[in-house]
């Protein structure tokens, strides 16, 4: 072949590519795109319950004076013994997506190749680009006890422990009696409590020179005050601790689920933990609105269970966390798998549409050109 037949059968190919080279760079049709073989798996999701339980722990340590309380400070029944408290101080219910294994469908023909999945395979979008949003890692983690000082009872009094305040004679001295400290720590807070009162009043003639000072020496006098009426009254230390707690219900079963258990001597344990008393996930789901959806919503020829696109209309649910008979928490909520599957209409899948699908619902997020 000759130099010039070879350059005009390049020039030749060149100018009949050209229109394919400026074509548009726009979104192609189900028409336009290659069917991929064996089609497309693809699951819709089901919507988890995320509970974020929110406990205070309280360490007590009666006070060693407990016994003269009454006598000395007027308290009457000062605690004579160590305890352990939790409470439950607030909880919060939010929603998360996860496959349904119960909804797991292929998409056959050249609409397979439009789909946009999630990394755990539930459909987030057709024809269109759409991001996951990471997945949140929700970690229960028993967090250890209340830390407690190496001493509870650092200082039982600011006095000697004996009858004679000389220290250096302490071989010759008589020994106080438990009740003697007892009066004498009494004695203290009096004293403390007036000196408070004083500095208080505006009249005082040795009232510190500013506002800060003033507010230092009162708050230093509040403290040795609260540590020697501890005392007789005893001693709190606290803690808080957050867990989470992880719920997939199943719309057929209809009974309420074991979130965790709790006891008040022992905080939070697992489900599994029969020593605690169970906390109960109630859901009251909307049977109405399931019908209204159930009734409108129009199966499309030819596409089956197994065979076709699908998305869901979420049904509307009311959440509640019960103990006994007392509720601690509710919320309404859209969940999946409480709601209906419907198959999207074939006029979508022309190219001129993008469609994106809530990730935890299923349900039509936005239809778009």
């Amino acid at each position: 072949m000759n130099y010039f037949l070879r350059l005009s059968l390049v020039v030749l190919f060149i100018w009949t590519s050209f229109p394919l080279l400026a074509k548009d760079d726009k979104k192609k049709g189900a028409t336009e795109l290659g069917a991929f073989q064996g089609g497309v798996l693809y699951s819709l999701p089901r919507t988890g319950i995320r509970i974020f339980a929110e406990v205070t722990q309280e360490k007590f340590f009666h006070g060693p004076y407990f016994e003269f309380a009454q006598k000395y400070i007027g308290i009457k029944n000062a605690p004579s013994a160590d305890g352990e408290t939790w409470r439950i101080t607030n909880l919060r219910i939010e929603t998360f997506g996860t496959p349904d294994p119960s909804e797991v469908h292929r998409a056959n023909g050249a609409v397979s190749s439009m789909l946009s999945l999630s990394d755990e395979g539930v459909l987030l979008g057709i024809n269109t680009q759409v991001k996951a949003e990471p997945a949140k890692v929700a970690t229960t983690v028993f967090t250890p006890s209340v830390v407690l000082p190496k001493e509870i009872w650092p200082e039982l009094s600011m006095n000697s422990y004996f009858e004679d305040k000389d220290s250096t004679r302490q071989s010759s001295s008589k020994v106080k009696s438990f009740e003697e400290k007892a009066a004498e720590a009494a004695s203290d807070i009096l004293r403390l409590r007036k000196q408070r009162s004083l500095i208080l009043d505006p009249d005082y003639a040795h009232l510190p020179p500013d506002g800060k000072a003033y507010e230092l020496v009162v708050q230093e006098l509040n403290k040795v005050s609260s540590e020697y009426e501890a005392l007789f009254i005893g001693k709190t230390f606290k803690a808080s601790h957050t867990y989470v707690f992880e719920v997939v219900p199943d719309a057929k079963a209809n009974k309420p689920l074991v979130a965790f258990r709790f006891s008040s001597n022992s905080g939070v344990m697992a489900e599994s933990n029969i020593a605690g008393k169970p906390i109960m996930l109630e859901l009251d789901s909307s049977a109405d609105l399931t019908r209204s959806i159930e009734s409108k919503s129009i199966p499309v020829a030819g596409e089956t269970s197994a065979n076709g696109l699908f998305y869901r209309t979420p049904g509307a649910v009311v959440a509640r966390l019960i103990s006994g008979s007392d509720v601690l928490a509710q919320a309404r909520l859209s969940m999946a798998q409480f709601g209906v599957v419907s198959a999207f209409p074939d006029g979508l899948f022309s190219g001129d549409y993008s469609i994106e699908l809530h990730p935890a619902t299923g349900a039509i997020r936005r239809v778009g050109n």
